[in-house]
């Protein structure tokens, strides 16, 4: 770990991928260290390789050179003095001389390994170049004896330096700079890697204290104590902070407001509830009142009349009631009376009610109940839910039949209302349980707000249940939920809300 990383690794979060990197500290210096290295071995290769190519053209020239000398003196001297010749100019010049006829036969000879006699021939025929020879690899150079066409001819080897010339001199020299400049560089980058580790450790441990849970997650803007890399790093998260409180700050000012917006609400639909239910009463009562002909008997047309108040009122009555639930959801302030309850009861309650709008429509609205099924619910919100469903499904069927069945399945409580209706198409299957979304029958009817299938579903979130919508066009619709049998752990009772 770096020493940045090793500052920053209690702000890791625990979904992050491990990564394993390097100390900083140590690392830069290692670095300059092993490229000095590198550039010094690949200087001192260059300079050996070309020494050595110096060695060996030097070692031609000499060849060359000694060639052209000796046999202009062969040429003035004797035969029967020839041999010495070679001889003494052998132990003078370091080099090694034979004397071949053209056919390549020796007729003197001053060298530690004569060469064979192919050897010769390719000799006396390139006339310089390089051979091998019994002592190692050697430059050559061949020159007649006097004038073409010669007899005889002089043959000069010069050995090529085992180790180039000036080697050992040169790899002292890059042995030498490099410990300096090595040394010094590597100086450098352990200071500066030093002064990095530290800007970030100071950076690292004031982003750990502003992460603490205790105090303000803004904090203090960390001090810019350099301009290098870490110190744009410490200004762009200066900045970041910055734009994060102003953020921060907005957004606690906009929940305050949507807060008193809630409560505003709240107390609004309070006094709606009020007025508009007080007068809607009165005229339901009366409407009653009517009906039973208490102040005289009606004629049909006046009947059919108070009946149409009637209707309408209670409409007016369902949506006033529709909108108060879902604000109630909305703010949080309903809340549930969970009890160990039998569910069969209550639904062959809601079904017994609603068999009285099922009749006149010659819908078979029937009850599959299997045996006791206990739950832990809110009996008012389970029987809200389960007659939300039953009145969709009788309201959409025009023929045939409403199947409400209960059962047990594992840890959950299930009642499935299944009719023969329309259907619904897969496009209004996935806004069905959307706020103030309706199909289009309810559309084309234009009754209801929207609301009761989303604030059925959200009853049954708030029990920890599901809801599922099983549809298809011309083949009715199956709407299950599942109520959870046991309470959640550690819950505590909830009393219920009171409502305006």
């Amino acid at each position: 770990m770096t020493a940045g990383a090793t500052a920053t690794e209690g702000l890791r979060p625990p979904w992050a991928a491990e990564r394993r990197t390097w100390p900083l500290l140590p690392l830069a210096p290692l670095v300059v260290v092993v490229l000095g290295l590198l550039v010094t071995l690949a200087i001192g290769l260059v300079g050996v390789d070309h020494l050595a190519r110096w060695g060996d053209d030097h070692a031609e020239e000499r060849a060359a050179l000694f060639a052209d000398v000796m046999a202009a003196r062969l040429a003035a001297l004797p035969p029967e003095r020839r041999l010495d010749a070679i001889q003494l100019a052998a132990r003078r010049s370091g080099a090694e001389y034979v004397l071949v006829t053209p056919d390549a036969d020796v007729v003197a000879d001053a060298t530690l390994g004569t060469p064979d006699k192919a050897s010769l021939t390719q000799i006396l025929a390139r006339k310089k170049g390089e051979a091998m020879t019994r002592l190692g690899r050697a430059r050559f150079a061949s020159r007649p004896v006097g004038i073409p066409p010669a007899s005889v001819f002089v043959v000069v080897l010069v050995r090529e330096p085992a180790a180039p010339d000036g080697s050992s001199a040169l790899v002292t020299a890059l042995v030498a700079l490099t410990t300096l400049l090595v040394g010094v560089a590597a100086t450098v980058a352990y200071a500066v890697a030093r002064d990095a580790s530290r800007d970030v450790e100071f950076v690292s441990r004031r982003v750990r204290a502003m992460a603490d849970t205790r105090v303000d997650p803004a904090g203090e803007p960390v001090p810019v104590r350099t301009l290098d890399e870490v110190g744009l790093l410490t200004a762009a998260f200066n900045d970041l902070v910055g734009r994060f409180s102003a953020a921060e700050k907005a957004y606690r000012q906009g929940l305050t407001r949507a807060r008193s917006a809630d409560k505003d609400r709240a107390a609004f639909l309070a006094a709606v509830s009020h007025e508009l239910r007080s007068p809607l009463n009165a005229i339901l009562g009366f409407a009653d009142v009517l009906l039973t002909e208490v102040d005289g008997p009606l004629t049909a047309e006046a009947r059919e009349e108070i009946e149409q108040i009637k209707g309408s009122g209670q409409h007016l009555l369902e949506l006033i009631n529709d909108i108060l639930e879902f604000s109630a959801l909305e703010t949080g302030q309903l809340k549930l009376s969970r009890a160990s309850i039998d569910v069969g009861p209550i639904v062959s309650e809601v079904v017994r009610e609603a068999g009285v709008v099922a009749k006149p429509k010659n819908v078979d609205l029937r009850l599959d109940l299997r045996g006791p099924v206990m739950a832990h619910a809110d009996a008012r919100r389970v029987r809200q839910v389960v007659g939300n469903l039953v009145g969709n499904a009788i309201k959409f069927t025009q023929s045939g039949e409403v199947v409400v069945s209960v059962w047990g399945e594992g840890a959950a409580a299930c009642v499935s209302v299944r009719d023969t209706g329309p259907g619904i198409s897969e496009d209004e299957q996935r806004i069905i349980f959307e706020e103030y979304k309706q199909t289009r029958e309810e559309k084309r009817k234009k009754r209801g707000t929207g609301l009761g299938l989303a604030i059925a579903r959200r009853l049954v979130l708030l029990h920890g249940g599901t809801i599922h919508l099983v549809s298809q066009l011309g083949a009715g619709s199956t709407f299950t939920v599942r109520f959870p049998v046991n309470p959640p752990l550690g819950a505590a009772p909830v009393k219920p809300a009171v409502r305006p």
